[in-house]
This record gives C-alpha cells, sequence and structure tokens, in this order.
C-alpha cells in the first residue's frame, strides 16, 4: 500500500498536467465555436425562402433564389449552408412563416454565423428584394440589405448578384480593407479617381460612405460607367472600382459664330483636345460662350453642343453650335412709383443705363445681372438715406423688344420719416451728450431732417470704435428705430461686454516680409490692452509701406474671456520692378529711361534703386539705398550717389556727388530728417553773353558742401491718400563754416491736405514756399535759386519758364523767392487700373529780391486736367494746362499739353 501510494503521489504532477491541458483544449474548442457563432471566424450563411409580396410570375423564380443567392455568396468567398439542410431544418422545426427568432434559432440549428431571409415585390418592371441578415447568437438587430432592380422580367440572376455583392460587403465591415484599386481608366490617372475616394487601405467598409464615393466619382463627368466591388483576397478584402471612360476629344470647332472669333472662343473653353469628353465641362463651356456674347450685346444669342464618337468608340468629335441672334443693348432704363424724388436723382445712384456714343470706352448699355442686384440695393439704399423707411423694390421686369432691351424697376416708396429723439442707453461709459455729439444723426435730428440709414450705421461704428478705444473690443451697439406718425426716434443701445487684452499678436500671409518688418509697425502689442485707435494706426502704417495688397486684422478669442490673439493677414504684392521705356516732357523732350528697384530687399524693408536716364537735356545715373530701421530702431539711413550731365540754356553742368540722410520720429505722426550732400561739379559750354550769374562759376572744378534739416509730419491714411496733411518745413545751409564754393541758407515750407467727398472722390490742396539767402557771399549759386514751371509747379507754362531774367542780358537767372498753390479734384474712375481723371487750378510767383519786379506781371495761373494711371511701368500723368496770364512778351500762351513719369507729389 505504500509503495502504490508512492507510486500514485509520483504521478500527481504528470496527471495534473494532462487534466490541465485537456481543461486548456475544451476551453478553446468552446471559446472557437463562440467566436464562430458571433462572426468572430469565417462567416457561414443560412439563406432561407423569400416570401413573395406581389407577382405570380415570380413564383417559379423565387424557389430558385437561395440556391442562386448561396451560388453568388460561395464565388464571393463566404461558405453557405447547402439548400438540402436548409429544406430538412425547416421540416423538422415545422416552419411556417420566418421571423427574425425563427431565423436565429435556424442558424444556430445549421451551424451557420447568420440567417437571410426576406421578400420580393414586383410592380410592372421594377423588382424590389428587402433582406434581412440575422445574427445567429445575441439579442442585436436584423440588418436590412434593400436590392431594386427595373427592367427584370421573371429572371433574379441580377437581384440576386447585387444582393450578394452587398451582403458580403455588410459582412466586410466588421474587417479592414487590404486595398483600394481603380480600374478601366486609359487616358486618366487612376489618381483622378483615387483623389475623390474617402475609404483607404486599413479602413472597415461603410457601404454608405462607397455610395456617396461613387457618386462623387459619377459627378466627375469623365465616365459612361462606375461600378465598385469587394474582391476577396488572400491579404484581404480589396475595394475595387471599375470605370468605363468616356471618349477621348480629338477635335473642338465652333459652327455659327461671327461675331465673336472662333480663336477667342476656342481660348477660353474648358475643353480641349486630347481630355476626356466631359458633359459637365461642356455645360460650362456652353455658358461661357453665351457670357461672351452677352458682354457684345447679343442676349438672344444660344449655344448647343453636339459629340459625335467616332467609329472606334475612343474618341470623338466636340462641335458648339452657335445662334447668335440679334445684337440687343439696353435701349430703356426707367423706374415705376417714384414720385416723392426726382426720378434723374434716383437714377444717378444706378450703373445700369442706356447704350451711348462713348459706351464702348465705357462698357456701359450692356445687361450685366450683377448689376441688376445691385441696383435694385442702391434705389433702396438711396430712399432709406432720404426717410423712406418703409420702401420696397420689386425685381425688374426686363423687356426684349426688337430695337433692345427696357428694363423697369418698380418702386413703392411708403411714408417719409424725419428724425425725432437721438437717446443712448445700455452701458454707458461717457455721458450722453458727449456720445451724441459724436454722432451726425442727433446734428440732423436738431435740424429737422429726414432719416438716413447710412449716416445711422456710420454713426454706430464711431461709437463702437470709440469703445474698441477703451479696451471693449466686442462692444456692440445696435440702433433700434421707432417710429411716431411720420417721425421715427432713434435709440442706441450699448453692450459694452468684457474688456479685452492682447495676449499676443501673430503674423499670417507673408511669404517675403520678414515678421519683425511687420510687426515693429503695430502699435498694439502682447500684454497691452486692445485699443481701436492704435490698431487703425498700425493698419495705416503697414498699408503706406506699399509691401501688401491687403492687411486684415482679427481678434481670435482664447481661453480666457479677458485675452484675445491678435491676427495679422495681409496679403503680398511685387515689391521689386525692372523697368524700360521712353518718356516725354516739354523741357526734356523725349528720354529713355531705365530704372532697377526693390522697396523690400530680403524681405527686410530695404529700398534699393538703380536708374538710368538720357534725353536731349539731361544724362543721369543714380544709385540709392535706404535702410527705414537701422537694427529694428526708428532709425532711418539712406544714401544716394549720382552722376549727372545737364544741358541748360546758357551752359552745361557736370555733377558727381552724394547724400548721407538720416531721420527719427519725434512722434507717431513727426520725423525729423538730417543730413549732409557734397556735390563736386563744373560748368561748361558758358554762352558768351551769358548771365554774369552764372559766368562767375565757370572757373573750373567746384564744390557744394550743403548741411540740411527737415521736420516732416503726416497724417495721410495710405499711400495714396484720401484723408489727412503732410507739412513739411526744411532747411539747407550751404558753405559758410562747412566750406565748399556755394554759399546760400534755403528755408522752404510746403503744407498738403486731403478731403475725401465720397468714395472715389478726393479734394487735394498744396501750398509751397521757398527763399534763398546769401550766407556771406554776395550772390547766391543760380543753380540752386528757384524754377517754376510746368508739372511740378504751375501747369500749363514751359518748364522753367516762370523765372525771373538778368535785366541786362535777358538770361533766365532764377528766383530767390518762390511760392504756389494746387487746387486738385481726383476722381478715381477705375480702382483696378488706377486711373484718376484730375482737374486743376494752379497759381504762383517767382521773383528775385535784388532785381524790381511787378506782381500783377509775376502771378501766373492756370487751369487744365491731368489724367493720371499707375501703370506697371510707373506712375504715369498726361496733363494739358492752359495758362491764364500774359508770358513776359504780353501775349497769352495757348494750352499745352505735358507728360511725365514719376511718383504723383
Amino acid at each position: 500500500m505504500i509503495k502504490r501510494a508512492d507510486r500514485l503521489h509520483s504521478l500527481m504532477p504528470l496527471l495534473a498536467l494532462l487534466a490541465f491541458c485537456g481543461v486548456f483544449l475544451l476551453s478553446s474548442v468552446v471559446i472557437a465555436a463562440e467566436r464562430t457563432a458571433q462572426g468572430g471566424g469565417a462567416p457561414v450563411f443560412l439563406v432561407l425562402p423569400f416570401q413573395i409580396n406581389e407577382g405570380s410570375s415570380l413564383t417559379k423564380a423565387a424557389d430558385e433564389l437561395p440556391v442562386t443567392l448561396a451560388e453568388q455568396l460561395n464565388s464571393r468567398g463566404i461558405q453557405t449552408v447547402s439548400p438540402a439542410t436548409m429544406m430538412r431544418l425547416l421540416q423538422e422545426h415545422k416552419v411556417t412563416t420566418l421571423d427574425t427568432e425563427t431565423v436565429r434559432k435556424l442558424a444556430r440549428a445549421a451551424g451557420a454565423t447568420h440567417g437571410v431571409y426576406g421578400n420580393i415585390s414586383q410592380l410592372g418592371d421594377t423588382l424590389s428584394v428587402d433582406a434581412r441578415l440575422v445574427s445567429a447568437t445575441g439579442n442585436e438587430k436584423p440588418r436590412p440589405v434593400y436590392v431594386e432592380k427595373h427592367g427584370i422580367s421573371t429572371s433574379l440572376n441580377p437581384a440576386a448578384d447585387e444582393l450578394s455583392s452587398r451582403l458580403s460587403n455588410v459582412f466586410a465591415r466588421k474587417g479592414s480593407l487590404a486595398g483600394v484599386e481603380v480600374r478601366g481608366t486609359r487616358v486618366l490617372d487612376p489618381e483622378v479617381v483615387l483623389m475623390r475616394i474617402n475609404t483607404k487601405k486599413g479602413d472597415a467598409i461603410d457601404s454608405s460612405a462607397i455610395d456617396a464615393e461613387v457618386k462623387r466619382v459619377w459627378e466627375l463627368g469623365y465616365f459612361s460607367d462606375v461600378r465598385v466591388e469587394i474582391e476577396n483576397r488572400p491579404q484581404g478584402p480589396v475595394l475595387v472600382y471599375t470605370v468605363v471612360e468616356k471618349p477621348r476629344i480629338d477635335s473642338v470647332s465652333v459652327e455659327g459664330s461671327s461675331e465673336v472669333s472662333e480663336e477667342d472662343i476656342l481660348a477660353a473653353l474648358g475643353s480641349k483636345a486630347g481630355a476626356i469628353v466631359n458633359d459637365k465641362l461642356i455645360a460650362e463651356d456652353i455658358q461661357k460662350i453665351m457670357e461672351m456674347y452677352r458682354k457684345k450685346g447679343f442676349f438672344q444669342a444660344s449655344v448647343t453642343s453636339q459629340t459625335h464618337t467616332r467609329a472606334s468608340g475612343e474618341s470623338a468629335a466636340v462641335v458648339f453650335q452657335v445662334n447668335e441672334g440679334k445684337e440687343m443693348y439696353i435701349r430703356g432704363v426707367k423706374l415705376t412709383g417714384v414720385s416723392q424724388l426726382k426720378e434723374s436723382d434716383v437714377r444717378d445712384e444706378m450703373l445700369l443705363s442706356e447704350r451711348g456714343m462713348i459706351s464702348w470706352i465705357t462698357g456701359t448699355g450692356v445687361l450685366k445681372e450683377e448689376l441688376i442686384e445691385r441696383d435694385t440695393s442702391a434705389i433702396a439704399n438711396y430712399y432709406m438715406n432720404r426717410g423712406f423707411m418703409d420702401v420696397t423694390v420689386g425685381a425688374p421686369n426686363i423687356e426684349y423688344k426688337t430695337d433692345g432691351i427696357y428694363i423697369t424697376f418698380p418702386v413703392t416708396e411708403g411714408q417719409r420719416y424725419t428724425l425725432g429723439k437721438v437717446t443712448f442707453d445700455g452701458d454707458l461709459i461717457a455721458p450722453e451728450d458727449q456720445l451724441k455729439s459724436m454722432t451726425e444723426l442727433h446734428k440732423l435730428a436738431a435740424k429737422g431732417d429726414y432719416f438716413n440709414l447710412a449716416v445711422m450705421q456710420e454713426d454706430a461704428r464711431k461709437i463702437s470704435d470709440y469703445y474698441g478705444d477703451y479696451g471693449y473690443a466686442y462692444a456692440e451697439v445696435n440702433p433700434t428705430p421707432t417710429k411716431q406718425g411720420n417721425t421715427v426716434d432713434i435709440a442706441y443701445n450699448v453692450l459694452k461686454k468684457q474688456k479685452i487684452h492682447v495676449r499676443r499678436v501673430t503674423v499670417e500671409g507673408n511669404t517675403k516680409t520678414r515678421d519683425n518688418v511687420i510687426l515693429r509697425e503695430m502699435r498694439v502689442t502682447d500684454g497691452q490692452q486692445f485699443d481701436a485707435r492704435k490698431l487703425r494706426r498700425s493698419t495705416e502704417r503697414l498699408n503706406k509701406l506699399g509691401y501688401f495688397e491687403t492687411v486684415e486684422t482679427e481678434l481670435v478669442a482664447t481661453e480666457s474671456p479677458d485675452e484675445a490673439d491678435l491676427k495679422v493677414k495681409v496679403k503680398e504684392r511685387p515689391t521689386g520692378a525692372l523697368m524700360a521705356g521712353i518718356g516725354y516732357s516739354t523741357f526734356s523732350k523725349v528720354g529713355v529711361t531705365g530704372t532697377i528697384m526693390e522697396n523690400n530687399l530680403w524681405g527686410k524693408g530695404y529700398q534699393v534703386s538703380l536708374q538710368a536716364a538720357t534725353s536731349g537735356r539731361r544724362d543721369a545715373l543714380t544709385f540709392s539705398f535706404t535702410n527705414p530701421r537701422w537694427n529694428d530702431t526708428p532709425l532711418s539711413v539712406g544714401t544716394d550717389i549720382y552722376h549727372w550731365r545737364d544741358d541748360y540754356i546758357d551752359y552745361r553742368k557736370r555733377t558727381t556727388g552724394g547724400v548721407l540722410r538720416f531721420a527719427y520720429p519725434l512722434g507717431e505722426y513727426t520725423s525729423l530728417g538730417w543730413g549732409y550732400r557734397a556735390d563736386f561739379y563744373k560748368l561748361y559750354d558758358v554762352e558768351d553773353d551769358a548771365s554774369k550769374l552764372i559766368r562767375d562759376y565757370a572757373t573750373g572744378d567746384r564744390i557744394s558742401s550743403v548741411l540740411f534739416t527737415r521736420v516732416v509730419r503726416d497724417t495721410t491714411d495710405q499711400l495714396r491718400p484720401t484723408t489727412g496733411n503732410i507739412d513739411k518745413l526744411g532747411v539747407e545751409y550751404g558753405g559758410g563754416i562747412i566750406a565748399g564754393d556755394d554759399d546760400f541758407i534755403t528755408v522752404t515750407a510746403e503744407h498738403q491736405t486731403y478731403y475725401e467727398l465720397m468714395r472715389n472722390h478726393v479734394l487735394h490742396g498744396r501750398v509751397k514756399g521757398s527763399a534763398i539767402f546769401t550766407n556771406g557771399s554776395d550772390e547766391v549759386p543760380v543753380f540752386e535759386r528757384f524754377w517754376m514751371g510746368g508739372m511740378e509747379s504751375v501747369r500749363g507754362y514751359d518748364s522753367r519758364s516762370i523765372v525771373p531774367r538778368d535785366p541786362e542780358t535777358g538770361d533766365r537767372i532764377g528766383g530767390t523767392r518762390m511760392a504756389f498753390a494746387n487746387f486738385e479734384y481726383i476722381w478715381t474712375f477705375s480702382n483696378e487700373f488706377g486711373l484718376n481723371l484730375v482737374p486743376f487750378f494752379d497759381v504762383g510767383f517767382n521773383v528775385d529780391k535784388d532785381h524790381d519786379y511787378n506782381w500783377s506781371d509775376e502771378i501766373k495761373r492756370s487751369y487744365g486736367a491731368e489724367l493720371r494711371w499707375r501703370s506697371p511701368m510707373g506712375d504715369l500723368r498726361f496733363a494739358y494746362g492752359i495758362p491764364m496770364d500774359d508770358n513776359r512778351n504780353g501775349k497769352r500762351d495757348s494750352g499745352r499739353f505735358e507728360f511725365s513719369m514719376g511718383r504723383f507729389f
């Protein structure tokens, strides 16, 4: 017994190991069975009979559906229970009707993972199969799978094929894709299709997402058929898109066009030879052609297209057929219902107008849909700004008659309201009287004037900006009109919200300009309280740099309610230029210029230029460099180096020199400039009868040594100002204690003002005066004196013609006292091309204090008009001035045309 017990004890480890293995194997079998039943292993489908809802002709075919569907599923890699086993189970369980629980019980009995059942309906030639996929285990709801086929008679094979595809896709969603492929492309790159497909390798299969992707691929317009299926491969399911490309375009032609050339039409089309026929693109091309004809006044033009497929089916010819119709322009624009205002005044607000004599230049007389909507709003705004708060402007009636287009805008004016009380309530940070003083509407109300929508909105903006100046960046000002009879009271409700501090200032959109160049112009910086006034000034400074097409700012909320990030968004513009051209001015005659310039070198804001010019009067070579912010400090440093040859009437002058200049801000709008100029020059070819002032300087090489300083205050709003002032005061000191051959002191003062009447309409005035004094010598150099006349002073007179003369020789010797004024009306009639029409009036005088003069003879006046064009070659000016006073010979000169290239003053 002891020996047997010892033997059993020695076998215990082996028996325990065998028991553990047995339990492990049994557990593995159970787990495997459970995973198979739950869909974790290979799927097994039990396909059950489908119930027929309608259509007796389907009775026989319906009996074949389980067999056909099982075969289709098997071909897609999904195992099915045999039809014989299915029929045996139905008989054993005495099943007469199928429902979810019955199907689930039958699937478990068959050892299947899923059961499939459903019903069939037929209406005409449309067959509908509504199937249910039921899991053999669990309580999850059946998954519906629906198939509809058109043109079906009695065969269920097409429906069974699609149903098997959808069933396999539904099951495959539990796995992940091994890949996505495109088949059938010949000309197009498969990437064209793949770019429209969001489903990628490794994604779960989502039938709804795939359906949407098929639609997107179809909408490309390049395919006559798009199919998708899942192929089960050893590496896993692969999503395969099969496409059938439309024919390739081998030619595109236009028939019936005469008013618009075929070349112009073909150049505008998106359909090109070598591309795939695309019905969507062809439809867009038809609209393009029709728009080309509408711009020429052919509003009745119609365009159709035909695609002629070649016998091979691989290529096609696309033909656009044009029926031009009759040329039609706007012959009449009128308004109905206008009684309280002048129709002509309302018409002045509209852009749509009749065809006129110069319409080929202005482009008027052409019907444009965007102008219809624009003019409808313009009419309503015109009325709203004159008290008609209830005005309505209906959709215009457009009539196409034999002689042209007639447009009628129906207007219902409604009652006209005068202003009553203007009040403020809500979160007021200033006394109500102070807020009223900021508004124009309050002033209109005091005069008993009419309600004005534009003024009300502008006043709301002013109050909002005022609150922004004190940190309330999100302040809301909501004006509420209250009508009482024929008057209206306006209450401005203010919600100031939270004060905001700027956490961080960031820059976006700059591809060349460095961040520090932008940030150093900002007057709102990190950690400061938001200040709308400083932000507006920051935008002005950035615009005046000339580096950007647009400058926008945006407050971005942070997690803290009292903090925001300030984002500065800019769009760069080209700042460099390589220019060459031929110009003309009345003094220098025909000239050739060439310029290389860069105003934002290396994105650091450096300004550098090299300019060469030659003409009958002058040869010049000039190099300039400016660093506007030395080491990011406010100090500006620059230099100019030049070599000039000037041909004056009585002598010639050759000059080589240079300038070293500095500038430093004294405040936000004021700066102090100073520097030194040294000129090494020589006069030659001096006429024998020239003035003594000239002959005294014709004695070899000479040096002009000049110190200068200037104070400038500039409050203008942008590089091309519309508002603000420019004031300058400068002094030049030549010779004296700094040596040199030229002794003089010059004082110059200048004032300019800009006033915007309305958008694109600006009044500009300029007054400039200078005086030159002796500095130890008896005379001042003739070439440092003042010479007037022409584009930069009094237009209409010869350049350098308004000038004192030597009483003895009659030679022009320049003036020692000079002043002139320019008054201009600047109308920008094309912002896109930078075109300005500028009527002007000029007046000025230039005298020599050492010689007698008569004021009535010395004051010269002129008037005329100027065309300014900010062209790619630079700023071009074309002026025609008419003198109003006699010249020195006692005769009145006729009008004079002048041209110049350069920056406007």
